[in-house]
């Protein structure tokens, strides 16, 4: 069952964490160090002499951040939010971080959406500060770039960035891929042999993301056509 955020209560959106998107589906391939070093930092948990308690995870778009966020809400004992600043940013005040320091665990994605608004980092800085000062919280936040490289509206801000733990997401090589597209396409109920998820790779291109929107509108065409996943059909439904 779809696990509910806090988001949708807030902000009356909603939200919903997918079903599909845990650590049982995520295939970490070449970023197994840097997955066990994110639920490392979100188990310690946080209190005095604890390490810095926000974690920004960088990477290109389509590397599993997201997936990740909500794996790692799914897998919370305790309560956590998922919020997306790239679908408030522009339906919602910065004053919605207002007392989220109290989340046990925060999962904040694509917040390079807000870094060029000087409200927005106001408030982002300030949750940062008081998450810091209460020692009860873990932050996980997205971006595209990393702490070092990412540019914000305010300079104190961009430090504070700095002070967290930093993970960087590689974009999976192509065996790994092949093995995602399978996984997924098992949890939808269909069988997807690996000559066509490579043959799906080499012609559609080898964002993740774009791959997995594929795979849905091929699972809807076998489904109503009551075929197989073979290459000549991909060929046909997708006209490649």
């Amino acid at each position: 069952m779809a696990k509910l955020t806090t988001t949708a209560r807030q902000l009356g959106l909603a939200v919903q964490l997918p079903d599909d998107e845990n650590f049982a589906t995520f295939i970490d391939g070449e970023n197994s160090s840097q997955v066990a070093a994110l639920t490392a930092f979100v188990d310690a948990g946080s209190g005095a002499g604890q390490s810095s308690p926000w974690c920004l995870l960088t990477g290109a778009a389509g590397v599993g951040k997201t997936h990740l966020l909500h794996a790692l809400c799914a897998a919370a004992p305790q309560h956590a939010m998922y919020l997306s600043l790239a679908d408030i940013a522009e339906q919602a005040e910065p004053s919605v971080l207002t007392g989220l320091e109290q989340v046990p665990l925060l999962c904040l994605d694509d917040v390079e959406a807000v870094l060029a608004d000087e409200n927005w980092c106001y408030a982002l800085f300030s949750l940062l500060n008081k998450v810091s000062d209460a020692q009860q919280s873990r932050i996980v936040m997205t971006s595209r770039s990393s702490a070092n490289q990412v540019k914000t509206a305010l300079a104190d801000l961009t430090s504070r960035l700095q002070w967290g733990l930093p993970l960087q997401l590689q974009e999976l090589s192509d065996p790994y891929k092949v093995k995602a597209l399978q996984l997924r396409a098992k949890m939808r109920g269909i069988e997807l042999q690996a000559d066509v998820a490579q043959f799906m790779l080499h012609r559609l291109g080898r964002s993740m993301r774009s791959l997995m929107q594929c795979l849905a509108q091929l699972d809807e065409a076998s489904l109503a056509a009551q075929r197989r996943l073979t290459i000549p059909f991909v060929k046909r439904e997708l006209s490649i």
